[in-house]
């Protein structure tokens, strides 16, 4: 057994994995002095590379130094317009470099930033507003529509993104900068609510540095790094790894509104001369099967993929593998922890497919029963992770914190297992789990099976309540066939009759053109049990 050097296997028999660091303040050692709120950080580097470029942005580069003057544009904007210290301030709005700017520039003027889905409906975006306190929200002209339906119900200090950034500069005096700590809060992210009503994670300064100061270890960037993103800013996903990574490491992100039309994405990728490409697994999915001539993938100079935000398959990461000769890392993370967990390490050799890798430095993890205690290799748990990424706790829900964070350990409510050598293996949601006759039934092991048949594009499986039967649940898969390809119920119930248990073998196969998403590609499962409820109860 080859256990990476930087592994430290802590417990006897029980699975229990981690990383330690030695530095006082929760950062990587020898990092100690460099750990500053997210906004010094920027000033930092403007003083020390004022004129390499940091974003790139419809053809227009921006250097750390003009990124950097922005940043106190919108902060003297806010600051001239009475914001308070601690006061959240909404961004409403696509992917711009207006945004960047403005998200460092609500922490220079001593505020806390609230990102915000700008593909949910006014309703959903009031409920978000509501519930943190927002009085005052920066936006693009695509959400202006959204925020005058927003403003008929209640009153917010709105100002367009482009406006603040084109007007003339600001001259109300900036706060000392001192009076930031490292352990406020800057940014309150709403978890998705796919499984209920979004909550917002408070995030610390040190929590998002920490785990961009991990990533960038075990993603081994550096200056000379070349990041392109498409991801929507209001992902956490995106922002630690693709915009907060940058800044601490001093390299370059080429700045897109989205990942259509994908022509521009890859037009990026040649001319930016990208190094390390982010996506989602539908991206990949799409990528690997997508003919793309020869004489552009001869032009790329990728060095690294990652993917996260949902489970990838093996069987895509070997056929873009095998199309693109890029390795191709999949990650795990969750809001609450900043968000970043673990990554399969670069190395070729300590690659494990099927698994999402090991902790990133400086985080621990652990497996255990619904008592808490800790569980053997293999054996599946649920999965708890420490670290300074960590979020502080749930804006105004004690209770959900008080369960969440139980003795510094973050309780995922993902199923796991951990191997000899401490590699992750996510299995499932907690709350996914379904019980068929007594037996655990965890979807994702059977919809990792379902993937490998030819004539499956994607698919998802539910649990659902027996109609006639209390308490007995039943496996029903949502299906979506590739272009052009036939496979029945039937089929599909044969294929996996010949890999995993007949119990785990759903009930019901349904067909659809397509599966409900998050904006980061998250299949949505409470949408697909609406869509039972609604569409198919009817039916034994």
């Amino acid at each position: 057994m080859r256990v990476p050097p930087h592994v430290l296997l802590t417990g006897s028999s029980a699975a229990s994995f981690g990383f330690f660091l030695s530095g006082p303040h929760g950062i990587l050692p020898g990092m100690e002095q460099d750990v500053l709120p997210l906004d010094q950080l920027l000033a930092r580097q403007a003083e020390r590379i004022p004129r390499k470029t940091f974003v790139k942005f419809e053809g227009r580069k921006y250097s750390f130094r003009d990124m950097d003057r922005l940043a106190s544009l919108f902060a003297s904007h806010l600051l001239g317009r009475g914001m308070e210290r601690g006061e959240r301030v909404a961004i409403l709005s696509g992917n711009r470099h207006e945004y960047v700017a403005a998200y460092f520039g609500i922490i220079r003027a001593g505020g806390i930033v609230l990102p915000v889905n700008n593909l949910l409906t006014h309703e959903e975006v009031d409920f978000i507003l509501t519930d943190a306190g927002v009085r005052t929200v920066f936006y693009d002209e695509e959400c202006a529509g959204t925020m005058r339906r927003l403003e008929e119900n209640r009153a917010y200090r709105c100002f367009s993104l482009t406006a603040v950034a084109g007007g003339p500069a600001a001259l109300f005096a900036l706060p000392d900068r001192s009076q930031t700590a490292i352990d406020d809060v800057s940014t309150i992210l709403y978890t998705s609510g796919t499984t209920g009503r979004p909550k917002g994670a408070l995030l610390t300064h040190r929590n998002l540095l920490a785990n961009a100061t991990a990533g960038t270890q075990a993603f081994r960037v550096t200056g000379r790094d070349r990041f392109v993103v498409f991801l929507p800013l209001f992902h956490s996903f995106t922002y630690t790894v693709c915009v907060v990574i940058p800044l601490v490491t001093g390299a370059m992100l080429s700045l897109l509104p989205g990942v259509k039309p994908f022509q521009r994405v890859v037009k990026s990728l040649i001319i930016d001369r990208i190094t390390l490409f982010v996506a989602i697994p539908t991206v990949y999915k799409i990528l690997a099967d997508k003919d793309m001539p020869w004489f552009v993938k001869a032009l790329l100079r990728l060095r690294l993929c990652v993917s996260g935000a949902a489970p990838l398959p093996p069987k895509v990461i070997r056929e873009f593998e095998a199309v693109f000769r890029v390795p191709l890392r999949e990650g795990y993370g969750l809001t609450e922890a900043s968000p970043v967990v673990s990554i399969n390490p670069v190395e070729p050799e300590l690659n494990r497919p099927g698994t999402v890798g090991l902790p990133l430095p400086g985080i621990s993890v652990r497996v255990v029963d619904d008592a808490g205690r800790d569980l053997p290799t293999g054996m599946p748990g649920e999965l708890l992770v420490r670290g300074p990424n960590v979020m502080k706790g749930y804006l105004n829900r004690p209770e959900d914190t008080e369960r969440a964070i139980r003795d510094h350990w973050l309780y995922t409510g993902d199923i796991a297992s951990l191997d000899e050598s401490g590699y992750i293996k996510i299995i499932d949601r907690k709350k996914d789990l379904i019980i068929v006759d007594g037996l655990n039934v965890y979807p994702y092991e059977v919809e990792e099976v379902l993937y490998r048949h030819p004539a499956v594009q994607d698919c998802s499986m539910i649990g659902v309540q027996h109609e006639h039967e209390e308490g007995k649940e039943l496996g029903i898969m949502y299906v979506v066939l590739r272009e052009g390809a036939r496979a029945t119920a039937r089929d599909l119930r044969e294929y996996l009759g010949k890999h995993v248990a007949h119990y785990k073998i759903p009930r019901r196969f349904l067909f659809s053109g397509e599966l409900p998403r998050t904006a980061t590609g998250k299949i949505m499962k409470k949408e697909l049990r609406v869509w039972f409820r609604e569409r198919e109860m009817k039916h034994p």
